[in-house]
C-alpha cells in the first residue's frame, strides 16, 4: 500500500492563498479545511479554487452545533450540515468529518436514538452526492468510549476519522496501547482519515509530539492495520507542523524498510 498523504489544516484561517503557498513550499499533499458555518457559496468556491493541486477534505469543528440534541436544535444542525455537504459536493469534495458531543461536558442534552437516526440520515445524504461522512472520536460525550464509538459507526454506516491525540487524552488510567487498539481494530476497514499529534490538554489545545518515539506505536498500528491514506498534522504552529512532518517522514521510511 502507498504511503498516506500528509495534510495540514487551514492554519492561516480563511487565507487560502497563503495556505497553498505554505503547503507547496514544504511538500504537503493535501489540505484538511475546517469550515465556518457562515460562509457564502461564492467565497467558498473561490477559496477552494486557490487550493487546486491539492486534495482537499473537510472538517466541521463546530462546538454545540449538534445533530444529537434532544430538541429542535438537532434539526437546525441537520439543516446546516446538509447545506455544507451540498457546498462540498460543488467543490468536488469526497470526505467530511463531523462530531457528536463536541465540547459537551455531559450527554444530558443529547439523545442516543436521535444521534443514530440523524447520523444515518447524513450518511445517506452524503452518499447521494458522493461524499463519505466520517465521525471523529473526541474527548467528550459518547465517542471517547471505543465501544460506544464503534456502535455509532456500525449502526449508521459512517466512516471514521481517528484522532490519535484524542485517544491519548481519553484513555484515563487505561494502558494507551490497549485503548488505542480498541479504536483501531474495531474500525480498521472504515478509518479514512487520521489526525496526528501527541495529545490534547484542556485550555492548551493540541500538543505536538516531542519525539517520534512518543507517537511511534500509534503510527505503527495505524499504518499496519488500516488502509487510511490521509494523515492530517492537526497542529497550528508552523514550526511544530514541520517538526511533526519530519517525524512522520522518518517513520514511513522506517516502516517501508521493515515491512
Amino acid at each position: 500500500m502507498k504511503n498516506p498523504k500528509l495534510a495540514i489544516t487551514n492554519i492561516y484561517g480563511k487565507n487560502a492563498k497563503k495556505l497553498a503557498d505554505f503547503a507547496f513550499e514544504f511538500g504537503f499533499d493535501g489540505i484538511d479545511w475546517s469550515l465556518s458555518f457562515d460562509l457564502s457559496e461564492r467565497d467558498f468556491l473561490r477559496k477552494m479554487d486557490m487550493l487546486k493541486g491539492f486534495e482537499v477534505r473537510y472538517h466541521c469543528p463546530w462546538p454545540r452545533i449538534d445533530i444529537a440534541y434532544a430538541d429542535q436544535r438537532a434539526e437546525q444542525a441537520m439543516h446546516l450540515f446538509r447545506l455544507m455537504i451540498g457546498l462540498i459536493s460543488k467543490a468536488g469534495g469526497r470526505y467530511i468529518t463531523v462530531h457528536i458531543g463536541l465540547e459537551q461536558s455531559s450527554v444530558k442534552e443529547l439523545d442516543w436514538k436521535k444521534a443514530i437516526e440523524n447520523l444515518s440520515a447524513l450518511v445517506l445524504y452524503g452518499a447521494e452526492l458522493g461524499i463519505t461522512i466520517c465521525l471523529e472520536n473526541i474527548t467528550t460525550a459518547w465517542t471517547n468510549n471505543p465501544k460506544r464509538f464503534k456502535t455509532l459507526v456500525e449502526r449508521t454506516g459512517a466512516g471514521v476519522t481517528l484522532d490519535i491525540g484524542h485517544v491519548h487524552a481519553s484513555r484515563g488510567k487505561k494502558l494507551l496501547e490497549d485503548f488505542f487498539k480498541l479504536y483501531v481494530l474495531s474500525n480498521k476497514d472504515r478509518i479514512f482519515n487520521a489526525h496526528i499529534y501527541h495529545t490534547e490538554i484542556p485550555q492548551q489545545d493540541h500538543v505536538a509530539p516531542e519525539s517520534l518515539e512518543q507517537i511511534f506505536d500509534r503510527l505503527w498500528l495505524l499504518k499496519s492495520v488500516t488502509r487510511c491514506d490521509w494523515w492530517v498534522i492537526e497542529l497550528l504552529k508552523p514550526d511544530e507542523i514541520l517538526q511533526t512532518k519530519d517525524f512522520l517522514t522518518k517513520f514511513l521510511c522506517f516502516y517501508e524498510q521493515k515491512s
